[in-house]
């Protein structure tokens, strides 16, 4: 089986416990304006540009001040991304799966403070056959496995067996409101985290974005969304809005829409950490 790949490196305690390999699995269900990895979006991968880049590399005019229009990359036969020392290249490579497997093998020596493997995004899930297959060859290996998704997929459940850390990140409690800013519908989301907080334990986290979800309104309906799921296997943690991947949007040549007043404050941190605790639920900082 093939997997894309669009970054993969060690990361310690931010993508479950330990030090742990991770791999970006190229594309993603959702569309948030202030995602930190852009180039993972499309399925087939993004075309982006490095800086320094001369304009007169595409003969489309695609570049303008080392600035890549992406829209001038649709219908284009690419021959550019034949030779990427030019500045352009495509964000994913394609691997086979048991190769990814053999390089976690490989790398068992570098799992330490139960470390192991992460597969994240994009959106892991999107291709769940791809997914499974390399789970299932990891936990024959006995490698410590979690994967990080939005929780949209519908057979979410059928994975579990092979995952050690579940992360979910949930955006927004208001079905029209996750629809709007992200593309998706929530409902399959809410329904996975009830469901799965009664077979598995889980961490939730919540990107906070002042304007969108960090009000105190929001966090008494985040609460309201949750109470039907088993607290006792949750563990919630609060994400700060941050634009690190503010300057790959630019390299994917894909309009950045946030406006940089997104920023919460720690008592917005705080707040929610506290009405959260107030109703049993147990909340965690990585």
């Amino acid at each position: 089986m093939l997997v894309n790949i669009f970054q993969k490196g060690f990361n310690f305690s931010q993508d479950g416990p330990g030090n742990r390999l991770v791999y970006h699995l190229q594309g993603c269900n959702m569309h948030c304006p202030w995602c930190s990895n852009p180039e993972g979006i499309s399925e087939k991968g993004s075309i982006m540009v490095t800086e320094g880049i001369k304009d007169e590399i595409c003969p489309k005019s695609a570049i303008t001040s080392g600035i890549l229009d992406s829209t001038v990359c649709k219908g284009c036969s690419r021959m550019c991304l034949q030779t990427p020392h030019l500045g352009i290249k495509l964000s994913s490579v394609t691997y086979e799966t048991d190769d990814i497997v053999d390089e976690a093998v490989r790398s068992r020596s570098m799992f330490f403070s139960n470390g192991g493997v992460t597969f994240t995004g994009g959106e892991p899930t999107l291709n769940m056959p791809v997914l499974t297959d390399m789970l299932k060859k990891l936990k024959q290996h006995n490698i410590n496995t979690a994967i990080e998704t939005n929780g949209s997929h519908p057979d979410l459940v059928s994975v579990i067996g092979y995952v050690d850390h579940l992360i979910i990140d949930f955006k927004h409690y208001d079905d029209d409101k996750h629809r709007k800013t992200v593309g998706i519908s929530n409902a399959i989301i809410k329904r996975n985290l009830k469901k799965l907080s009664y077979l598995t334990k889980i961490i939730i986290r919540i990107p906070l974005i002042k304007g969108f979800n960090a009000e105190e309104e929001n966090a008494l309906g985040f609460i309201h969304a949750l109470s039907e799921c088993n607290k006792q296997n949750i563990s919630v943690e609060f994400l700060r809005f941050h634009e690190f991947g503010k300057s790959k949007w630019m390299q994917c040549g894909i309009e950045y829409k946030m406006n940089g007043n997104e920023y919460i404050s720690k008592d917005t941190i705080e707040m929610f950490t506290r009405k959260f605790n107030d109703n049993g639920f147990n909340t965690i900082t990585t």
